[in-house]
């Protein structure tokens, strides 16, 4: 890259690579061997290089093959280049968690809700081998969920990488977005034996109980499984939803399994609603669908 950009002992051509004024005038007064020099290998900084200061955030570190990696990124591409010290640290490692009751993980989701700006890197839910092995006293449950919760989070947003001169199977992007509250992350179990299963919703209201399931269950080893889908914020992922694909020109699919789930069809509902009311016309008139 740095041959490629070097012409006449001088870096001129500023056009093809994307840098603000301070660092084209650091680079203008080095000529092309002191360049070399500092750039092709680490920390790629030239002398007297001025850091960026880069605004709050909390970064939410786990472990695994991924936390080396973002080790090494933090230490040769961001530290030298990025002044990070308005971020937060938070482990949360098996072993952190454990050590902290599991307090860091809710002093991550308060920093993460006071500064509105997160990096979490993949982490460990750890098997009931890995308690054993970790010396750990108890097997914490998946931390997604709560940050989703503490968060008020409506998504999870997952979308095609595309780099040029790497050809995938497709050239259009590919957006995904997964109402991300409720359901299994946030379920409730117990294994039982035989017996009769009621699930009973009590009214806010002081009204009269309703009963929502009822069923025997003849086997004498069961996992019981109870969870909810909460549909209020469809509308916002919706939205969220519709106007991503908008911008990026793709056409939108909501993808359900309402035909065999019948208690689907409140969100599929909610989403078509939003769809025909605000999105439809637009995506007529901008020739998508």
């Amino acid at each position: 890259m740095i041959k490629n950009i070097l012409s006449n002992n001088k870096l001129h051509l500023y056009k093809k690579i994307h840098l603000n004024q301070s660092i084209k005038h650091s680079l203008s007064t080095f000529d092309k061997d002191d360049i070399l020099k500092y750039l092709s290998k680490p920390p790629y900084v030239l002398p007297n290089h001025k850091k960026i200061t880069s605004p709050p955030l909390a970064y939410i570190s786990g472990e695994e093959m991924t936390n080396y990696t973002m080790n090494l990124i933090l230490e040769q591409w961001i530290k030298p280049h990025l002044d990070i010290s308005a971020w937060e640290f938070y482990d949360l490692s098996c072993k952190s968690r454990d050590a902290t009751d599991d307090k860091v993980l809710q002093d991550a989701i308060t920093a993460g809700k006071r500064l509105g700006s997160i990096f979490k890197e993949p982490t460990v839910t750890p098997s009931a081998i890995q308690v054993k092995e970790l010396g750990l006293k108890k097997a914490y449950g998946s931390p997604n969920g709560a940050m989703r919760k503490g968060w008020k989070g409506i998504t999870i947003s997952r979308d095609t990488i595309h780099i040029e001169g790497v050809k995938l199977g497709f050239d259009r992007p590919v957006l995904f977005d997964r109402h991300a509250v409720g359901g299994e992350y946030g379920a409730g179990w117990k294994s039982v034996g035989a017996g009769r299963l009621v699930t009973t919703f009590f009214p806010d209201d002081g009204s009269s109980p309703v009963i929502c399931d009822d069923r025997v269950l003849k086997d004498l080893n069961n996992v019981v499984v109870t969870y909810h889908n909460p549909l209020d914020n469809v509308t916002q992922l919706a939205h969220h939803f519709f106007s991503r694909c908008l911008e990026a020109k793709v056409v939108p699919y909501v993808v359900t399994k309402k035909t065999v789930f019948k208690w689907q069809e409140g969100f599929w509902l909610s989403m078509k609603t939003v769809f025909d009311e605000h999105y439809k016309q637009m995506y007529i008139d901008s020739g998508i669908i």
